[in-house]
């Protein structure tokens, strides 16, 4: 099977693979920040190009996107999909284990996107925030779920929001009684 014949998925993990495989060159990740500026976004192509990605403008290309992200917080976590870092995200300022009010706002909005562009902004300001956080995100599962999002944009939206919510998981058990016979 050629590259181009790939799954999203496929090409999502061979390209992280490469990307985690120069994690410490201080250079390339350096060069790869800038990806994150429309106006040194240049810098970060070579090295995109050479790890198996697509370039294109910032903001534009989910490759140089992931990319650049992934060079300014790359703690990655087994998270299913982007919505669980976000439920963690949300759940590092709650004291009561309950979604605040403005992270379900800020996450609506990001289930808002209607392109890949407005969705890497909102991806900017949610990976920043987990960088401060210590919340690890799933770069490789993100980068599928950003390549399939213009074919497949409801799917991934109803599949983050059921992370973010729990919807359809039953709640943990936190103080379970005692049964009696």
């Amino acid at each position: 099977m050629s590259i181009s014949q790939s799954s999203p998925k496929e090409r999502a993990a061979r390209f992280l693979g490469r990307l985690r495989a120069i994690r410490t060159d201080r250079g390339k990740m350096a060069a790869l920040r800038r990806g994150l500026s429309p106006a040194t976004v240049m810098t970060a192509w070579p090295v995109v190009a050479d790890l198996g990605g697509d370039i294109g403008p910032a903001g534009e290309s989910p490759w140089v996107e992931i990319a650049a992200l992934f060079a300014t917080h790359p703690d990655e976590s087994n998270a299913r999909n982007f919505g669980e870092s976000c439920r963690a995200l949300a759940l590092t300022s709650s004291t009561d284990r309950t979604l605040p009010e403005s992270d379900q706002r800020r996450f609506r909005r990001l289930l808002a996107c209607g392109d890949v562009a407005d969705l890497s902004t909102q991806l900017r300001s949610w990976v920043r925030l987990a960088s401060s956080k210590g919340v690890s995100v799933n770069y490789e599962y993100l980068l599928a779920d950003i390549l399939n999002w213009p074919n497949y944009s409801d799917d991934i939206r109803v599949k983050w929001a059921r992370s973010f919510w729990q919807s359809g998981e039953a709640p943990a058990a936190s103080n379970p009684q005692p049964t009696t016979t």
